[in-house]
Formats: structure tokens, C-alpha cells, sequence
């Protein structure tokens, strides 16, 4: 009795296993291949980084990139999926890659795009290449007289510069009665360090006739 439900055991367990096996051996996987060719930007295979890699679905699926620059990832089962290339040194295009039971189909991706809508078709096997190189720092700027002058603060040290040696000249040129009216508000507001501007402008420019004038006035 016991061996005939060991034996009943065994069986169904068997069973069970091969209904989840079948379906496994079933499935259908291709091959995804290409080659990174060399371009302006990188013109010799040699200058690969050993760790490029070619990453299909995000790092499902991955390959390294032989010596000769060519790559095949195995056993892809269908759908659709994104081809991305790591490098350190070097930026490639993303490739949207489509297999199905007509085999492999590449296309261009459209960056902003709905993933339903395909981009142009490419040729199977692959040949990508490099687009660019890889920029992690800005490139700082050199020297410039031009951008030390268009500098705000270099503009007001020299503007403060230009007035030291006006300012006497224009003192010197004052009405004399404007002059020492001056020293007498400087006298009596000790926080006044410096002339107001304006007026002194105004006096300098005026050649000193209304100063007289009003000097005139208060003596009468």
C-alpha cells in the first residue's frame, strides 16, 4: 500500500514537472549581432575600453565587445527591446531592436516618441559607431582681457580710480565762497565723507557765476 502511493507520488510529481518544462524548451530565441566599426570619432578599434559592453533591456541581455569590435548576445527570446552601448570614453546611438519569427529587426530611436512608433529601419547585422566622446567636466575658460573689463566690479574700481584724480582738479577749479561753504557742511556732518557729486558737477560746470551771484546776495 505504502509503495503504491510512493509510486502515485513519484508519478504526478513527474507529471508536474514536465508540464513546466515543455513550455521552456519550446520557446523560440534568436541571436542579436553586429560589429562597432570605427569613425572621425574613434578610428581605431584598439582604443576600446575592455569594459564595453552592449546591454540589451536595460542589462537583461548583455555581451562584451571583442577585440575585432564585433558582439552577439544570445538567446533573445521575441519582443522588442532598447540597445544601449556602455563606454566610458565614447557615446554611441540607441537602437530599438525588434525580433520576432522573421528574425531580428533594427531601427533608429526617436527620442521623445512613443515606443509604438518606429524610426527608420537599419541593416542586420549591426554596424554602429561612435558619435561622440564622453565629456564629464566642463572645459574651463582661459584668460580674457575683453572679459576682465566686462568684469562689474573691475568697472567700478576704476570708475572709483577716475574720480581720485578728478576730484581735486574739480576742487581746485570751485568758486572759492563754494569751496568753504563746503568745508563748513563737511564740518558740521563729520559723516560726510565725500562731496556730493552732483552739486559739485553742477558748480564745476557753471563756472562758479551762480555761486557769485548768491555770495553777492547775502552780503547785500
Amino acid at each position: 500500500m505504502h509503495s503504491f502511493i510512493r509510486s502515485s507520488f513519484s508519478c504526478l510529481v513527474l507529471i508536474l514537472l514536465s508540464l513546466f518544462a515543455i513550455p521552456s524548451f519550446c520557446v523560440e530565441t534568436y541571436k542579436i549581432e553586429g560589429k562597432l566599426v570605427p569613425s572621425s570619432t574613434l578610428k581605431d578599434l584598439s582604443q576600446l575600453e575592455p569594459t564595453t559592453k552592449i546591454i540589451l533591456d536595460g542589462g537583461k541581455y548583455s555581451a562584451l565587445i571583442r577585440k575585432n569590435g564585433k558582439f552577439v548576445i544570445d538567446d533573445v527570446p521575441q519582443g522588442s527591446y532598447l540597445l544601449e552601448i556602455s563606454s566610458k570614453k565614447f557615446i554611441y546611438p540607441k537602437i530599438r531592436v525588434d525580433v520576432d519569427s522573421e528574425g531580428v529587426k533594427p531601427f533608429v530611436t526617436i527620442i521623445g516618441s512613443e515606443w509604438s512608433n518606429t524610426g527608420p529601419s537599419l541593416q542586420y547585422p549591426l554596424e554602429l559607431s561612435a558619435r561622440s566622446t564622453s565629456e564629464y567636466f566642463m572645459v574651463r575658460d582661459g584668460f580674457s582681457i575683453a572679459s576682465l573689463f566686462a568684469n562689474p566690479y573691475i568697472i567700478m574700481m576704476g570708475f572709483s580710480v577716475l574720480l581720485l584724480f578728478i576730484m581735486p582738479k574739480m576742487m581746485a577749479n570751485m568758486d572759492p565762497d563754494a569751496l568753504r561753504e563746503l568745508q563748513e557742511n563737511q564740518t558740521q556732518n563729520p559723516l560726510a565723507e565725500m562731496p556730493d557729486l552732483s552739486s559739485t558737477i553742477a558748480n564745476f560746470m557753471s563756472g562758479g557765476n551762480n555761486n557769485n551771484a548768491n555770495a553777492e546776495r547775502r552780503r547785500n
